[in-house]
């Protein structure tokens, strides 16, 4: 009879070990940890993304290129590639070293708000307020497919960890459920009082992790396709979140009043709540082994945390489909925190890395435009110029850096305002299609 070991994790007082911090960076958007856990990158609405080094003596460099915030970054599978995207639209693949070397092109006609690399490292998942979801082959340079069921901004997009489905919400106030080989829309989660901010496959990939503009995170269950859990946790909108990678029992959510919760998803309660960001926190992301995470926000620091995570050992039977990971997370519904037992945890004794932060000598390709990488849809190469642009920020002054921080932020709160706009203009035609309704039909019961 075949056997597995699952690890359940036993949760101790998180310790904070280590904050990067560094002049001219704005608001943190996005992190992630290399695969090998030697490296932390980041960026920010400065334009700009940092890779920091996490061991002793290990030197940070700034890569730039993209003419407006970038809005989300990660590593390739195997470390040896970055991928990341703008507001200006743009999209960049790099290779993480002093070099710099780089290729963007124009991904999307609007603002591109997540970028994804699938399990296999071979290719990337993009998400823009032009409404679409894009797929590129990383190797190839080439377009892949387009995914257009969105009917609004997409918020973030993500792949399942067998690189056979992804998941992506929007300001439609759905999260979709995508197959990835077919292009189909296998199944849309309606989102009655609040849109999406972020999603994310659980580990085992047989749930989703929903962070709310309401103050809600949902999990949901793929297969039977319904609500799992549900937690109102936050009094604000829930910018990020991420599941433990290797066990996949506790997941911790960042949001938009500045705090951390971690939540226990097999007691179906948030244990606990982390203060140490001062003002919203946009990013959060466990590392690999799941020893550390890390977090970034609005006061431009990033934090890194220790978990300690205790593993026990349990010898389970595989020879029932009872034995896995996904139903031991309990079908729960937390409504606040009252009455909760909820440990608070406050960031001190911080030791504060300021590393030297070096330019890397950013060699970058520029592509052709999206309408002519459309011209072909699934076969068009992406035409590489030979142009090689020098970018570096050595010749600013300190001044000129500091504007282009706050023209960032004033850029992200204009987005907010559009955001706003646009829910309004929806709620009023809405109720002016409801009156010409009611009207239509107060005429129609007159004439019988």
């Amino acid at each position: 009879m075949p056997k597995m070991l699952l690890f359940h994790g036993v949760l101790e007082d998180f310790a904070l070990q280590k904050t990067f911090w560094a002049v001219c960076v704005g608001t943190i958007t996005s992190l992630a940890f290399s695969p090998n856990m030697k490296q932390l990158i980041s960026c920010s609405n400065d334009k700009s993304i940092i890779l920091w080094g996490l061991q002793q003596k290990m030197k940070a460099f700034r890569f730039t290129g993209h003419t407006s915030s970038v809005s989300d970054v990660c590593f390739a599978p195997a470390g040896n590639l970055m991928a990341s995207c703008s507001i200006d639209g743009s999209l960049a693949v790099w290779i993480p070293n002093i070099t710099g070397e780089s290729t963007f092109w124009k991904g999307h006609q609007a603002a591109a708000r997540s970028v994804a690399f699938t399990p296999d490292g071979r290719q990337i998942l993009s998400a823009s307020d032009d409404k679409t979801i894009k797929l590129w082959n990383v190797h190839k340079s080439k377009f892949v497919a387009s995914f257009n069921s969105h009917t609004n901004w997409v918020r973030c997009t993500r792949p399942s960890p067998d690189g056979n489905q992804m998941v992506s919400c929007a300001d439609d106030r759905t999260i979709k459920l995508w197959d990835l080989k077919s292009g189909d829309c296998i199944h849309t989660f309606y989102e009655p009082k609040a849109q999406g901010n972020y999603v994310e496959f659980h580990p085992t990939g047989t749930c989703i992790g929903t962070a709310l503009s309401n103050g809600v995170v949902k999990i949901y269950e793929t297969r039977m396709r319904k609500v799992l859990q549900l937690y109102e946790i936050h009094n604000g909108p829930v910018h990020c979140l991420s599941f433990h990678p290797t066990s996949g029992n506790y997941l911790i959510t960042a949001s938009q009043e500045g705090t951390l919760k971690v939540l226990d998803l097999m007691e179906g309660r948030p244990s606990y709540t982390l203060y140490g960001p001062k003002g919203a926190v946009h990013s959060v992301k466990f590392s690999p082994d799941g020893g550390y995470f890390a977090t970034g926000g609005a006061d431009n620091e990033i934090l890194v945390w220790k978990a300690n995570f205790s593993p026990v050992l349990d010898v389970a039977d595989t020879s029932s489909n009872k034995t896995s990971i996904k139903t031991k997370i309990r079908p729960s519904i937390a409504g606040g925190l009252q009455g909760v037992d909820v440990k608070k945890i406050v960031a001190s004794s911080v030791t504060e890395d300021r590393q030297d932060i070096e330019d890397a000598s950013v060699n970058s390709k520029r592509t052709s435009s999206i309408d002519e990488l459309e011209i072909g849809k699934k076969t068009m190469d992406m035409q590489i110029s030979d142009s090689h642009e020098k970018t570096g920020n050595a010749n600013k002054t300190e001044r000129e850096k500091r504007l282009e921080i706050i023209i960032g932020d004033l850029v992200s709160q204009v987005d907010v305002l559009t955001n706003t706009l646009l829910a309004l203009e929806q709620r009023v035609t809405f109720i002016e299609d409801q009156q010409k309704e009611n009207l239509g039909t107060g005429i129609f019961s007159n004439g019988e």
